[in-house]
């Protein structure tokens, strides 16, 4: 039975009839039981085109119907919170009656999720509560209390709702299973990995390419289904989906080949994605990827924070010395050293490349060009001259897509062919065109790999506040975090997947800025601390209020965003 409106909450909507809209403030911090659910005002809006009203709805986990082993640990948690946002989010978008009035009246919103299982803020699981933060535009006609509207909005559009999304004999009892089983043997894979010295598994049957550049969803219709080479075919022993067949891409390094349009791209891609789980039938549910892996690619342009550089700048025209260098404006070669090095400081175990977004003079200097522009007069050590030593000595893989140097050839302990958008294992072929094509060009290091030293600098200069707000952190999509007057450029952190992700970056960077004044901790460790927090305790203590709209990201990719402040 669909929740009926109180009939303290119907009164008090009732005399706001033709009131100003400040009459609404009469509701915030007020809590109403609709049995057995409780809505509580969180903040209220100040004008009917302001943000709509954050609202805070709650239930008992048993009162909903939910079995206990649907939440019985994190795993199963945050599949249960993801599975219930997403229903909030359909009957959100298949109810149609519209409230009258201006601006936002009538406007109803939650947290909208993307393709991928993110622990977030807008559905939460609290102990034996189950607690969802939705948003509603209070009506009005221009700044007047439109009344019958509002109740309108309480008694008939949400109430539908909350019962049809977040009741158990509501719901699909298999797509919510499903949901369960998908994460689990998601997680289950991912853990596998390091046990079988993998980097990557790429599923038979999984969909690779999606519906466009600018989408994350699935490509429907005519398609290509991926089937794991031999050479690379492995089975594992999935908890739920059992025994499944795909390409496990080992530990070292792996080069993705081909012609142009074949598949090397979005190969690299759904392996970059599945650092995360993805919801069933993404296509992409059972890829797993280690989950420190890290997208390298050039970036003019970008700030640089004292970086020892020297493996791969042993000299730069006007810089005293490489072992510490900063910029405020990096070129594409050194920005790529940059990246890779800094992935490295945060325990990165897998550098993912593709050509396409690399700097070519830092990829690679081939024997006519060493020819005519002498060693000592470049300063670049190309990435082929380190990769091994990344390899051996940092005990870190990579995974390269290249289609225009056969000289990665070289290294490289595994090479793949991707053929309409299909792999094929060519390795042994490589290493025979190395054989009978040795090449003469010469490898340019001249001392080992230098430690990786991990960093802190004073970031007691950033400020947060703006005005009289203590705290002030936007995003402006996966572009620009702005933490209070100052905007960061954080567009090429690519593994940042929502823009949740990126505001809650701004929070934890902000708790690291407290954490760092008490202690003489690295950056690396104070996140570390942190993140070992919310493990603990969730996001409890992040952020003031919970505005429903925050994402967890991962330890790599805060440090990416810090990295790229500018004082």
């Amino acid at each position: 039975m669909v929740p009926v409106i109180p009939s303290d909450l119907k009164q008090e909507i009732i005399s706001l009839d033709g009131k100003g809209y400040k009459a609404y403030k009469f509701f915030q911090g007020k809590s109403f039981d609709y049995g057995p659910f409780t809505i509580r005002f969180e903040h209220v809006q100040g004008d009917s085109f302001a943000q709509p009203t954050r609202l805070s709805i709650s239930i008992g986990l048993d009162e909903a119907g939910f079995s206990p082993s649907l939440f019985s640990n994190p795993t199963r948690a945050l599949a249960l919170e993801d599975h219930l946002l997403r229903r909030v989010n359909h009957f959100i978008a298949v109810r149609k009656i519209r409230v009258k009035g201006s601006g936002n009246s009538g406007k109803v919103q939650v947290q909208t999720p993307g393709q991928k299982i993110l622990k977030r803020s807008g559905m939460l699981v609290k102990g034996s509560r189950l607690q969802l933060i939705m948003f509603a535009g209070l009506p009005a006609e221009g700044r007047t209390v439109l009344g019958k509207e509002c109740l309108m909005l309480f008694s008939e559009v949400l109430p539908p709702i909350w019962h049809k999304s977040l009741i158990a004999s509501s719901l699909n009892e298999d797509e919510l299973h499903r949901a369960v089983e998908t994460l689990e043997d998601y997680q289950f894979l991912q853990s596998e990995l390091k046990k079988n010295n993998w980097v990557a598994f790429v599923a038979n049957g999984s969909n690779l390419p999606r519906s466009s550049g600018a989408s994350d969803t699935p490509l429907l219709g005519e398609r290509t289904i991926f089937e794991a080479p031999k050479g690379l075919k492995k089975t594992i022993e999935l908890p739920h989906a059992g025994k499944t067949e795909g390409m496990a891409i080992p530990r070292g390094i792996t080069l993705i080949v081909g012609g142009g349009f074949h598949g090397k791209s979005t190969l690299l891609r759904a392996i970059q994605g599945a650092v995360y789980p993805h919801l069933a039938g993404d296509g992409r549910e059972r890829i797993a990827t280690l989950p420190s892996a890290a997208k390298i690619r050039a970036e003019d342009g970008r700030a640089v924070n004292a970086v020892n550089v020297s493996a791969f700048m042993d000299s730069l025209p006007g810089i005293h010395s490489t072992e510490k260098f900063s910029t405020q404006s990096a070129s594409g070669s050194t920005s790529q050293a940059v990246n890779i090095l800094e992935a490295l400081e945060v325990g990165s175990k897998l550098l993912l490349m593709d050509e396409d977004t690399c700097a070519t003079n830092f990829m690679i200097r081939d024997e006519r060009m060493q020819m005519l522009v002498a060693k000592a007069k470049e300063p670049i050590t190309p990435f082929l001259d380190r990769i091994q030593e990344v390899n051996k000595i940092h005990g870190v893989s990579v995974i390269l897509v290249m289609g225009g140097s056969g000289d990665y050839f070289d290294p490289s302990d595994n090479v793949i062919t991707m053929e309409k958008f299909q792999p094929r294992v060519v390795t042994e072929e490589a290493k025979r065109l190395v054989k009978k094509n040795p090449g003469q060009r010469k490898k340019e290091t001249t001392f080992p790999f230098p430690p990786i030293c991990e960093r802190r600098w004073d970031i007691s200069r950033l400020k947060f506040n703006k005005g009289k707000r203590e705290a002030r952190i936007r995003t402006t999509g996966l572009d620009t975090l702005i933490l209070g007057e100052m905007e960061i450029d954080v567009r090429y952190i690519e593994q940042i997947a929502e823009e949740g992700q990126l505001s809650l970056c701004g929070w934890i960077i902000r708790q690291l800025q407290f954490s760092l004044n008490e202690s003489d901790m690295s950056f690396a460790e104070g996140l570390q601390k942190i993140f070992l927090e919310i493990e603990k305790n969730e996001f409890d203590g992040l952020f003031p209020y919970n505005d429903g709209l925050q994402a967890l990201p991962r330890l790599q990719d805060v440090m990416g965003v810090i990295n790229r402040i500018r004082f």
